[in-house]
């Protein structure tokens, strides 16, 4: 077990009983500016969480004696909800996750670490870029607050549920919610939904490009979250519309040509703040008033 000083800075504690992994979560909490300390087991890293009462723990699932979701259980027995904990695991198929977010988990990250993920993961959660973590000494860190409404939306696409969409007419065929989406090549991690490098976290208004955060606003997060949700599906301006309020042909708020006259205006600001393009899209094929999501290789 080692400890590092602990300053003015957040600390984050790292429970880990792999050498390589403890080095390189050390490096990227310390250059997060995180004051790190770590654990090989689970009751010495049990006893450093009661101790210092970090900000952030990272706790790997497999561990000789406890395993780390019976750590986790005990350090938010010890330690209150305040603490914001990840699960570090090689195990990443959907029972596993949800697991560790039974345990008590906030986020969980599969293993091999990508570093630059990681980075990002920790200035989503914080709001603030990740050269400043940590910067503002005597506040405590705390994770964003998370809309539950929203949470609890992303979990009934992730059982397979209806999006319950009931206007769309379907001209070919294809999938809406969970299915069309795992079809395109999606993934659903803890509150993160994943598409080839775009991952966005609807509860937290957060988005991700080839790990790097983009700054938008609510608005533009829900649109993406409602283009995703498609799935295989084709949409025209007029359904995509309608799903982005939450309304229906029955009681719409707006005429079908204002519908487009809005798709037109907003589609091309939204591929330039993600990066697609409208030649070769890498997610979202828009043309003529329709919209389409890039099926992944692979």
């Amino acid at each position: 077990m080692s400890e590092a000083s602990v300053s003015a800075k957040p600390v984050a504690l790292v429970i880990d009983d792999d050498q390589d992994t403890v080095d390189l979560l050390e490096i990227v909490l310390t250059q997060a500016g995180f004051a790190v300390i770590s654990a090989s087991n689970g009751p010495d890293g049990i006893a450093l969480a009661i101790q210092h009462r970090p900000a952030l723990a990272t706790i790997d699932v497999t561990m000789p004696d406890m395993n780390g979701l019976e750590v986790t259980r005990r350090i938010r027995e010890a330690t209150g909800p305040t603490m914001y904990v990840v699960i570090i695991s090689s195990r990443s198929q959907e029972h596993d996750i949800l697991a560790g977010f039974d345990a008590g988990a906030d986020d969980y990250v599969p293993k091999p670490i990508r570093p630059r993920e990681l980075q990002a993961r920790l200035a989503a959660v914080a709001r603030r870029p990740v050269a400043s973590i940590g910067a503002a000494t005597g506040v405590a860190w705390a994770p964003a607050a998370e809309d539950a409404a929203r949470s609890a939306y992303l979990r009934q696409v992730v059982a397979g549920e209806s999006v319950g969409f009931e206007e769309i007419v379907e001209e070919e065929d294809g999938k809406e919610g969970r299915d069309g989406m795992l079809e395109l090549g999606m993934r659903f991690v803890g509150s993160w939904i994943e598409f080839a490098g775009l991952r966005i976290n609807p509860a937290r208004d957060l988005l991700v490009i080839d790990d790097r955060i983009v700054d938008v606003d609510p608005d533009t997060i829900k649109l993406i979250e409602t283009m995703l949700y498609a799935g295989t599906l084709t949409l025209t301006s007029r359904q995509l519309a309608l799903r982005f309020r939450g309304e229906n042909e029955e009681k719409p708020t707006t005429a079908p040509d204002q519908d487009r006259k809005w798709f037109d205006a907003t589609m091309p600001k939204l591929l330039k703040t993600v990066g697609d393009s409208t030649v070769s899209p890498r997610w979202f094929a828009v043309s003529e008033g329709r919209l389409k999501l890039v099926r992944q290789d692979g």
